[in-house]
Parts: C-alpha cells; structure tokens; sequence
C-alpha cells in the first residue's frame, strides 16, 4: 500500500479518463455545426435521460465487482462474482426498457418534445444498455489494478465513438438518431471484444446464492446514483419545460465543459481510490495516507479549476457558434459544487468501506428532493440561473454531509490549515474569473495567467509544501531534466 500506487494509477485512470471523455467534448463541434440549436438541446434531454437510465441498469453492480473482488478470489469463486452481477445488469437493463416504453411514454413526450417518441426510447434504451453492461465489465480491470488496460480500451473505443458519429450523422443524415445508433454500434462492438477477452480467462457462473449479497450491497447505491444524478441533471428537464431547448442547448454547453473537472480529477480519483480502500482496509497507514489525499485533491481541484476556466474561454468560440457564449458563465458558476462532488465521492467510498451504503441510499435521497424541489421553485423565476443556485446547494451540502459521515465511520485527521488555504485560492479565482467574464481575451489571458503564477509563488512562500514534498518534487523536476537533455 502507498501513495506512490495511488498517484499512478490516479494518473493513469485521468489519462483514460480524459482520453473516454474527450470523445463527448470532440463531438460537440460535430453535434452543434450539424444540428440546428433546438436540435442539439433534444440530443442534450436525451443524454440525460440515457445517464439516468444507465444508474437502474447497472444497479451498483460496478461497485460491487470492486468491493468483492478479493473476498471472492480469497475463495477461488471469482467467476461467480463477475457473472452474476453481470446477470443482474442484463436483467434491470430489460426491465427498465419494458418500463419506459409502456409506462413512461408520455413523460418523455413532454420533456422531448417528440411527437412520435417510441423510436428515440428504443434508441436510447439500446445506447444505455450496452454501455452500462461495457463499463460493468471494463469494471473488471479496475478491480484487478489493472489501471493501463481500462486506459487503453477507454481510449481507443471513444476513438471509435467518434468516428461512428460521423459516419451516421454526416454520412447517413440521421441526425439526432444517428448520435442514438452510434452509440449503440460502438459499444455493441466493446461488448464483444470484453466478452473475449475475459470471460476465457476468468470463466462465467451465475449463482442465486451470491445474488443477495450483491444486491444487499448494490441496491442502495441505486439510490444514492441516480440521486446524485438527479442533483445534477433534473435541471434539464425543469429547462427544457419552462425556458425552452434553447435555454437547454446553452446550459448543457456550459455543463460538459464544467464537468471536465469531474472528468480529469474526480473520476479517476474515484476509480483509483475504491480498490485501494477496500484492498487495504485493514492496515493502519490507510488514515494517514486518506489524510494525506485530502489535501493533494484540494490542490489539484485549485488549479484545474483556474485551467479549466482559462481554457474554455478559448475553446467556446471554437467548438461552438457565437450563441453558445453565455455558457461560460454557467461553467464558472457550476464549477464550485462540481468541487464538492469530489468531497461527496471521497465520503461515500470510506462509507461503502465500512459497508454502510443504505445510509449513503437514504441520505442522497433527502438531497435529491431538496434538489427538485429548489429546481421547481428557482427555475421558472430565474431560468439556469435558478438551476445553478438548485445544483450548488445540493452538491456542496451533500459534499459536506457525506464527508463528515466518511470521517465518523471511517475516522482519519485533516490537514486544516493546508486544505483552508487552498480552498481560499480557489475563492480567489472564483472572483476574478467573475469579474473577467466581459474583459477582452487579450487582458483576460494576461491577468488571468499572472493571477497563477502569483498564487504559486505564494504557496512556496508561504511553505505550503513540507521538506519530504519539496524533495520529492525538487528529485522529480531533476529527473525531468536529465531525461530531456
């Protein structure tokens, strides 16, 4: 067990992470130069609802696989793990199709505004389906640290993503519907490809003695996922029926961009962190180097949020007409309770380690509520505004709840002072990235990047860093530097 392990597999997880998501951020300029702006905002409700869907489907079977992978394998019966609870996801894969094409229908028509909607509830039951049950299984590399592999077959199946879009959509003029089949081509294509790869390997057992331990374990995090999932994307719909799918086109835009923080730094953190808790739940270092973790993820999430807002500045008017301008307003205000999911993941992976998942099931419940409730209140007032105040008050209150539980059935010190001076960092830039927001792009850079360098000099200054990290980082710069030389 190390910090080093985490760190690199940490790593590893971002660069797949980054290279999975890069395919949603590469399609955008496909999608908004090839879509009228309503037609992009059906595709956007449409992405939600397959988001959504997927957290019934895969039923916490992804966490499951992780969190009993060892045990499992400690008893020689690995295969009956791994094929059941890919049963399980097959199984709730069927039934929430069955449900949203019998019951949901009219819902959906409204949110949609599709008059003949059967064809695209099809579609987007087909897309969640097959990705669910593809990421269930990657799940599996995961589980067995094999942090490079995931990274490869992430990377190389967005790549694919990507040019399948443009073959349906530019080549086959489907529109909307060629996004839908190509999703389900591409990951129909990973499925295959998984189940050759690891299933000879591991072999294939479904037992119905293993299947109420899982969903002992897997059901409350339906719950808590598709809360979470909730706190976050209801906003859409709310949009979508008061302000029109324009409105949800612009809040979308600023959404993905926004959500690369999750992407590059949550995520793989999340992916990262889980087996190695779970894997090395009994020995003492493990408080000492969550400690430790806590501060570093502070940190990091000072700087990329300083980078993700000085690169979206640059890359809107790229990947997007002049009428998607406003959404990076929305990417700097939803950016602080994307923060906060990252304090609520940490919370509820020390949770899952303690086995207490029907608290993490009951607790996001009541945020979620809170979240709709504050979302039908808000938005019709206040259009996306009304959703940035609904989506940042349910993250970072959940943030801190889930946090503080972490801690109480999980008990490990904080570095106060350290995490308090980088999240002040991050209130800096906050500000004067408000400010900015209508300064030209020439004095937005300069000011921007001075405000950066100046921030680290102080945290040097200031000794931020102790004498085994500066070391460290002294040891690794050198390295750097013989290598290019």
């Amino acid at each position: 067990m190390s910090l080093k392990l985490l760190g690199k597999n940490t790593a590893i997880y971002a660069f797949g992470n980054v290279g999975m998501r890069a395919a949603a951020f590469l399609l955008i300029p496909l999608y908004t130069h090839s879509l009228s702006i309503s037609e992009y905002g059906i595709l956007a409700t449409l992405q939600l609802t397959i988001q959504m869907m997927f957290v019934f489907m895969s039923s916490g079977m992804r966490d499951g696989l992780v969190r009993f992978t060892k045990e499992f394998k400690d008893n020689n019966n690995y295969n009956q793990l791994l094929g059941t609870s890919s049963m399980i996801n097959v199984f709730a894969g069927l039934v929430v199709s069955v449900i949203s094409l019998s019951l949901l229908t009219n819902f959906f028509r409204t949110i949609f505004h599709i008059a003949n909607v059967l064809p695209y509830i099809g579609l987007i039951c087909g897309a969640t389906l097959s990705q669910s049950l593809s990421l269930h299984l990657m799940a599996h590399y995961r589980a067995e640290e094999k942090a490079f592999k995931f990274m490869v077959i992430g990377v190389v199946s967005s790549l694919a993503l990507i040019v399948v879009n443009g073959i349906f959509i530019y080549g086959f003029d489907l529109g909307v519907k060629g996004a839908l089949w190509a999703s389900i081509a591409t990951y129909s294509i990973l499925l295959l490809f998984l189940f050759g790869d690891i299933f000879p390997k591991t072999g294939f057992c479904v037992s119905c003695q293993v299947i109420p331990k899982l969903l002992q374990f897997g059901f409350p995090l339906i719950f808590s996922q598709f809360a979470s999932m909730l706190m976050g994307g209801v906003s859409i719909y709310f949009i979508s029926y008061y302000a029109g799918l324009q409105a949800v086109a612009i809040f979308s835009m600023g959404s993905k961009l926004a959500s690369v923080l999750s992407m590059s730094v949550i995520l793989p953190l999340h992916f990262a962190l889980q087996p190695f808790v779970f894997l090395n739940i009994d020995k003492k270092e493990i408080r000492e180097s969550i400690s430790k973790l806590v501060t570093y993820f502070v940190l990091v999430m000072t700087f990329m949020f300083f980078f993700i807002l000085l690169g979206s500045r640059f890359l809107l008017p790229v990947i997007a007409p002049p009428e998607y301008s406003s959404a990076f307003l929305v990417i700097l205000l939803l950016l602080p309770g994307t923060i906060f999911t990252g304090i609520n993941s940490i919370g509820e992976i020390l949770l899952g380690a303690a086995k207490k998942t029907h608290i993490i099931g009951f607790v996001m419940t009541i945020f979620a509520i809170i979240s709709i409730g504050l979302n039908y209140l808000l938005i019709p007032i206040m259009q996306w505004y009304g959703a940035v105040i609904a989506i940042n008050f349910s993250f970072i209150l959940s943030g801190l709840v889930f946090f503080s539980l972490g801690r109480k059935y999980f008990p490990f010190s904080i570095e106060w002072k350290r995490v308090s001076f980088a999240g002040g960092i991050i209130i800096f830039f906050f500000l004067l990235f408000f400010v900015l927001d209508k300064v030209s792009l020439l004095s937005f850079t300069v000011i921007s990047l001075l405000a950066g360098l100046g921030s680290i000099v102080i945290l040097f200054k200031l000794q931020f860093f102790s004498p085994d990290e500066r070391t460290l980082m002294k040891k690794f710069f050198q390295r750097r530097t013989i290598y290019e030389i």
